[in-house]
């Protein structure tokens, strides 16, 4: 497996296929049972781990937000941040106007915050870092509709120009990655580019297929086009 840099990887499978343990490895949260994890030729076990991960940005499903305020679980990612930085990466990710609406802003406990709540601090906290690589692992798995795309235009904008690994049952967000790799039961079943996985009709088509049919695609291509004909005739 040879992640490409400053390209977008998209990893796909079914649960429990070895997605999230794969970005463990990458990140020395596991150390490899056997062969080799490289970065740049260089043997991971043979980097600091401190150093890797200060260079890594890390949004999970379920984050690490402590008991403390907004504002220092948002400086997490960088530590000597002033507020307006703080602010700012709040904004992109799509939090500063509901943390402002707090009776104590950003001084609130962030422990209080809802699911999708924390899932932006986390997200917020990695645009303050700013890191050139990033490892998303169902980066919008808790947020309503509206709010995920809100968190993927900001994504989008910080893809620009990094490594990026992604994990997502989201279809434009595998559509977008630059390179795909489809995981079963711990391996590596297939990788390509999104048209060339699409037309082997093997696993990643299935997987895909589902989506689309859970999201009902075809009822809601009918609604667009009957949008854009009633557009068409007014």
């Amino acid at each position: 497996m040879l992640i490409q840099p400053n390209k977008i990887t998209a990893l796909v499978g079914l649960s429990g296929a070895g997605k999230s343990t794969l970005i463990s490895l990458l990140d020395k949260f596991y150390q490899p049972a056997s062969g080799q994890v490289q970065l740049d030729g260089i043997n991971l076990e043979d980097i600091d781990t401190q150093y890797l991960r200060d260079h890594i940005g890390l949004v999970l499903q379920k984050n690490h937000i402590f008991q403390g305020s907004i504002f220092d679980n948002i400086r997490y990612g960088k530590t000597d941040a002033s507020l307006e930085e703080v602010i700012e990466a709040a904004k992109k990710a799509s939090i500063h106007e509901q943390i402002l609406q707090l009776s104590q802003g950003y001084d609130a406990d962030a422990l209080l915050l809802s699911g999708g709540q924390q899932q932006r601090i986390a997200i917020a906290r990695m645009f303050l870092k700013n890191p050139p690589i990033i490892f998303l692992d169902e980066p919008t798995a808790s947020l309503d509709a509206i709010a995920s795309e809100q968190i993927k235009h900001s994504l989008d904008q910080i893809k620009q120009g990094r490594t990026v690994i992604i994990i997502s049952h989201s279809l434009s967000q595998i559509i977008d990655a630059d390179y795909t790799y489809v995981m079963k039961e711990g391996r590596i079943a297939e990788h390509g580019e999104h048209d060339a996985l699409y037309h082997q009709d093997g696993v990643y088509k299935e997987i895909f297929d589902a989506m689309a049919k859970s999201l009902n695609i075809e009822k809601i291509a009918r609604s667009f086009e009957e949008d854009a004909e009633e557009e068409t005739h007014s």
